[in-house]
């Protein structure tokens, strides 16, 4: 049971590993970090195998985690996002996690919505990081590598040992890129993880305060932004 939970916030924090750099700050300049509020809203296509789904992920509150004033982010997929192990179908349908207002740092807390044989169980890591942040303001040729710490729980208590990866960025350059939602000028980002190890490019918008796009390793789009609505 443990070892499938394991695999399947894996599986989760893929997805949540691309939406890694949204955050707070007092103006929204070019390379900085962006101002978010409750009510900002994203939606992406995401590919993982033959599948592609749409999820949308939207600000939605403010709460206290752990002593950080947090914005709330919840993830929605569709259709629900399913993986087979063992021969068990697991279904997530929700994700939800916690950002820190004051560093934007994301790794404060997550939570994944999945239901197997019929049980919806409610399984969350929480994350400990240095910042990775520092690679704002963004510049050419900038590289930060930075250690994470994680603790995942099931039912309140923690299962399996606390897990440290590197995560590594570098900006790459600045080109224009094309997808559903429009031409953005974007900054292209290569991220690896250790834990995961894999690499990704990423192009982050600082009109669309997010993500435009994101390919795997070997250069196959996994994500792209459709729409979305910022204050």
């Amino acid at each position: 049971m443990r070892k499938v939970l394991g695999v399947l916030l894996v599986f989760c924090l893929l997805v949540a590993t691309s939406l890694l750099l949204p955050a707070c700050q007092e103006e929204a300049l070019e390379g900085q970090l962006p101002t978010i509020q409750v009510g900002d809203q994203w939606v992406f296509s995401y590919v993982m195998g033959e599948t592609t789904s749409t999820f949308t992920e939207e600000i939605t509150g403010e709460e206290t985690v752990e002593g950080r004033d947090c914005y709330v982010t919840d993830m929605s997929f569709d259709p629900v996002m399913s993986s087979t192990h063992d021969g068990v179908v697991y279904t997530t349908t929700g994700m939800k996690y916690w950002g820190d207002k004051a560093t934007g740092l994301l790794g404060v807390k997550m939570e994944i919505t999945t239901t197997y044989n019929g049980q919806v169980v409610t399984p969350s890591e929480t994350y400990s990081y240095n910042p990775w942040t520092s690679l704002f303001p963004l510049e050419v040729g900038k590289e930060v590598e930075t250690e994470r710490t994680t603790i995942s729980y099931f039912e309140g208590e923690q299962y399996g040992e606390t897990a440290v990866a590197t995560e590594k960025y570098t900006v790459v350059s600045q080109e224009d890129i094309t997808v559903t939602a429009g031409t953005f000028s974007c900054w292209k980002i290569t991220y690896y993880d250790s834990a995961l190890d894999t690499t990704q490019t990423m192009w982050w918008s600082d009109e669309a305060k997010t993500m435009a796009k994101m390919t795997d390793a070997g250069g196959k789009t996994i994500m792209e932004l459709e729409s979305y609505s910022i204050n």
